[in-house]
């Protein structure tokens, strides 16, 4: 789905959810790209090196499309009030995003988008990476991932009564509401 369209189309919180999620898009795949040696950056790669960056980064994107507080953006919400009768597959994904969300919000807080001036501030936020790995909070990320693109493809088909897509996304959706 095109950001652009989704913008016009719903100019409110899920338009606003749809730009931070393709930018989110982005970053995983830069990220993903940088660990599969795809590109080289062009600077040294000693400590911290681009990918411990790049990881900043995509956890502080992901923590701002899942934000639990009432004035911030979480794409559950955003979800669950565009299409309700997909809540099977959104609490799934997130049952797993949540015990990561206090973590997440510190590390993006201190680290991924880091207003400390002290090393002592930012070392709470490393609590993500030393209680949850690596392998289990890219694994919510992508959970979530697969879960919005599912979810904006539903949503399209619906608004232009595609049952083709529509069976083809209901499928996605029922996969991701019985994985463990």
């Amino acid at each position: 789905m095109n950001t652009a369209v989704a913008m016009k189309e719903s100019p409110n919180e899920l338009g606003v959810f749809a730009d931070r999620f393709f930018h989110f898009l982005n970053v995983w795949t830069v990220y993903r790209d940088l660990a599969k040696g795809k590109y080289a950056p062009s600077i040294d790669m000693e400590e911290p090196s681009v990918q411990v960056t790049m990881m900043f980064i995509l956890c502080a994107f992901f923590h701002g499309l899942v934000e639990d507080s009432d004035d911030g953006l979480n794409g559950f919400r955003v979800w669950r009030k565009r299409l309700p009768r997909e809540d099977a597959a959104i609490a799934a994904v997130e049952a797993k995003v949540q015990p990561l969300l206090g973590h997440l919000r510190m590390f993006r807080n201190r680290l991924g988008f880091p207003g400390s001036r002290t090393r002592s501030r930012e070392s709470a936020a490393f609590d993500l990476l030393d209680q949850q790995s690596r392998t289990e909070i890219l694994e919510a990320m992508k959970r979530f991932k697969s879960m919005s693109a599912a979810l904006f493809g539903m949503d399209t088909a619906l608004r232009t009564n595609d049952s083709e897509k529509m069976a083809r996304y209901r499928k996605k959706l029922d996969e991701i509401a019985v994985k463990k």
